[in-house]
C-alpha cells in the first residue's frame, strides 16, 4: 500500500513538472527581431503586419503603445518561431522610358477650372479670336488709365482754380472785400467742389476700367501661354533688290 502511494505521488509530480515545463517553453519564446535597412535591430513583440507597415510593441513594455515601421524601411524580420522574411528593396527610376518606347512628349498644362462666363468663353475661344479679345482689352484698359490720369489732373486743376479765387476774394483778415469779391468767392468754392467730386468720379472710373480690361487681358494672355501660343503675330513682306527675290518677314511677340 505504502509503495502504491509513492507511486501515485512520483507520477503527479512527473506530471506537474512537465507542463510546468510545457507552460515554461511557451512564455520563453523568443522575440521577434527587425532589421532596418541601416543595420538597426530592433527585438520586440509584432502585434500587426498590414501591407505597408509593421506595428509592434517593446519587449520592456508590452502592455504600452504600439509602435509602428514602413516596410520600406525593412530589411528582413526575424520571428520568435524561426520563420525569416526578406524584404526587398523597390527602386524607382524618375522619367525613365523604355529603349524602344518614344521619348514621352512635353507635359501640357492643364487649363484651370473656369471660374466664371468669361474665362469659360476664353477656354473655348481659338487662339486668332484670342488675340483679337486680347488687344481690345488692352486697348480698354489704357483708355480707362487715360480717363482716371486726366479726370484727376482736370479736377484738381479746377479745384485749385477754385481754391485761388476765393483766398483773392478775402483781405488778410478773412473778410470780403466787396459784394464782388464774395460772389467770386462762392463761384470759386463751387469750383472747389466741383473739382473734387470730379477728380473723384471720373479717376474712380477711370482706374477701374483700367483695372477690369487689365484683368481680362491678363487672363487672356495667361491662356496663350498656356497653349503656347503668341500674343501677336506679324507678316511683313520684303524684296531683296541683289538676289531680285521677294521674301516674308513673320515677327511673333510671346
Amino acid at each position: 500500500m505504502k509503495n502504491l502511494f509513492n507511486q501515485l505521488f512520483l507520477s503527479a509530480f512527473l506530471l506537474v513538472s512537465i507542463l510546468s515545463s510545457v507552460c515554461n517553453a511557451q512564455n520563453l519564446r523568443k522575440n521577434d527581431v527587425i532589421k532596418l535597412r541601416d543595420n538597426t535591430k530592433l527585438e520586440v513583440v509584432i502585434k500587426e503586419v498590414q501591407e505597408n507597415v509593421i506595428k509592434y510593441k517593446k519587449i520592456s513594455d508590452v502592455d504600452g503603445p504600439l509602435f509602428s515601421v514602413n516596410k520600406s524601411e525593412i530589411s528582413s524580420i526575424e520571428y520568435g518561431n524561426g520563420e525569416v522574411q526578406n524584404f526587398e528593396v523597390a527602386v524607382e527610376v524618375p522619367n525613365y522610358y523604355s529603349p524602344n518606347q518614344k521619348t514621352p512628349p512635353a507635359a501640357v498644362s492643364r487649363a484651370p477650372i473656369p471660374r466664371n462666363k468669361f474665362e469659360e468663353d476664353i477656354q473655348k475661344a481659338t487662339p486668332e479670336k484670342l488675340r483679337v479679345i486680347y488687344n481690345y482689352h488692352k486697348v480698354k484698359s489704357k483708355n480707362g488709365l487715360a480717363i482716371g490720369i486726366a479726370g484727376v489732373t482736370v479736377g484738381v486743376l479746377v479745384a485749385g482754380i477754385g481754391t485761388g479765387i476765393v483766398v483773392g476774394a478775402t483781405d488778410p483778415n478773412g473778410q470780403f472785400k466787396s459784394y464782388q469779391d464774395e460772389l467770386r468767392a462762392r463761384n470759386g468754392a463751387w469750383m472747389m467742389i466741383g473739382g473734387f467730386v470730379g477728380a473723384t468720379t471720373f479717376g474712380t472710373i477711370g482706374f477701374v476700367k483700367a483695372g477690369k480690361n487689365g484683368s481680362k487681358a491678363t487672363r487672356v494672355k495667361r491662356e496663350l501661354t498656356r497653349r503656347g501660343e503668341s500674343l501677336s503675330f506679324n507678316i511683313n513682306p520684303g524684296f531683296n533688290a541683289v538676289s531680285r527675290a521677294g521674301y516674308l518677314t513673320l515677327n511673333m511677340k510671346f
